[in-house]
């Protein structure tokens, strides 16, 4: 982490999303699943809704090479899983290959894998963009350190429920914050912020990108 603040000019960059069209999604894979399936949980609809976000803004997920940088062919994303032996970044590879059942096994199968301190080196190596997601501590908003070599990082808050002005009106809707952590030596704060508008597109209206 020393090594990514010293190598990196990190910015960070905040916004909220509309997130009630994904929770009620969950809920209707919740809904239609077998005892046996994997459910898809938030950090799965995000990987997969980052990749389709990182395909059209491609040098979020650029990574350095000694003094120069490279954009990976493949989109593999990092999912920042908490362990008793510390914070570990299992990578899932060619997102947009898989289908979202087959990303939430794969996932949960890593996660295991991460917590019973059985993963290897290069299931942890090879990653172009990393998710951080500390909703279910009930944080909101949090700042998270870019994993180096890569060049950005996703910090995802809880789901809250809130009041919100939808056409002159006051409903209840499900919002979610997103922060942005990226090197500014590799991406501007326009293109940066080009990226995490797409992805909050994605998210309050996730169904083309999410349900096949």
């Amino acid at each position: 982490m020393l090594a990514s603040l010293r190598a990196t000019a990190p910015v960070a960059l905040t916004t909220t999303a509309d997130a009630t069209n994904l929770a009620n999604l969950r809920a209707q894979f919740k809904a239609a699943a077998r005892s046996s399936e994997v459910v898809p949980g938030y950090t799965d609809f995000l990987v997969k809704l980052c990749a389709v976000a990182l395909r059209d803004h491609p040098m979020l997920m650029a990574r350095w090479d000694g003094d120069h940088l490279i954009v990976p062919e493949g989109i593999h994303i990092g999912i920042a899983v908490d362990t008793e032996a510390g914070l570990l970044v299992p990578v899932l590879r060619d997102v947009p290959s898989l289908g979202l059942r087959q990303l939430a096994a794969r996932t949960r199968e890593l996660t295991e894998r991460a917590r019973a301190g059985q993963l290897t080196a290069e299931e942890m190596s090879g990653g172009v963009f990393t998710i951080s997601n500390l909703g279910s501590f009930g944080i909101d908003t949090f700042t998270p350190i870019i994993n180096y070599p890569e060049c950005a990082i996703l910090g995802v808050g809880r789901l809250r429920r809130q009041p919100e002005v939808v056409e002159e009106r006051v409903v209840a809707r499900d919002v979610v914050s997103l922060s942005l952590t990226f090197d500014h030596r590799t991406v501007d704060g326009a293109p940066a912020a080009r990226f995490l508008d797409a992805l909050r597109k994605c998210i309050e209206n996730p169904a083309p990108w999410l349900v096949t």
